[in-house]
Order: C-alpha cells, then sequence, then structure tokens
C-alpha cells in the first residue's frame, strides 16, 4: 500500500485551494449569493413590514378574491424562481468556465 500518495494529492488540492484562480471563484460565488440573499430578504422584510404595519394594504383588493398580500406571496415565489434562473446564467458564464480551468489544471497535474 503506498501511503506517499494521499499526502502528494493533499498537496496539490491545498496548492489548489490557495490558488489565485479558487480565490476567485469562491470571491464571484460569494459575491452573487451575497448579493442575492440581500435582494430575497429584502423583499421579504419589506413584505412582512408591510403585513405588520400596514394590514389594511395587505387586504386590499386586486381582482375578484385576490388581494395585495396573496399577490404578494406569488410574486414571492416568481422572485425565486428568477434568481435561480439568474444563477444559472451567472454560474454558466462567470463560473463554470473559471471552474473547468481550476479542474483541468489539477486534473493534468494528477497525470
Amino acid at each position: 500500500m503506498d501511503t506517499a500518495a494521499p499526502a502528494t494529492d493533499g498537496g496539490r488540492y491545498l496548492a489548489v485551494h490557495h490558488s489565485a484562480e479558487f480565490r476567485e471563484l469562491r470571491r464571484r460565488s460569494s459575491t452573487f449569493t451575497l448579493w442575492a440573499s440581500v435582494a430575497f430578504f429584502g423583499w421579504w422584510f419589506l413584505g412582512s413590514l408591510l403585513a405588520t404595519y400596514a394590514p389594511d394594504f395587505f387586504r386590499e383588493k386586486v381582482a375578484g378574491p385576490v388581494n395585495v398580500g396573496l399577490l404578494f406571496v406569488f410574486l414571492s415565489f416568481a422572485f425565486v424562481v428568477t434568481l435561480a434562473a439568474f444563477y444559472l446564467r451567472y454560474a454558466r458564464t462567470h463560473l463554470d468556465p473559471l471552474s473547468e480551468k481550476i479542474r483541468a489544471d489539477l486534473e493534468g497535474a494528477a497525470r
């Protein structure tokens, strides 16, 4: 059993972890996650504040049995789907190319 291989692999992975490309990948991912979280939680807290301090506004009828509160919930679901679509596009254009480069470099070093 070869015990030197895991130490070599560990060194390789540590080198990747400390590389500029990997730091850039993590920065890009964290930046998008931060702004998406701020946007969604801002929307959600706005709804919570409106429901708490302006309940009559949430009870306003929009069309038939649909009121502003129900519309807000439906828009929240649409907002989540939109954020997911933006993330998929962002990942495909900004994160995937960099991660593929890191993976190719790592696999090339393994051969």
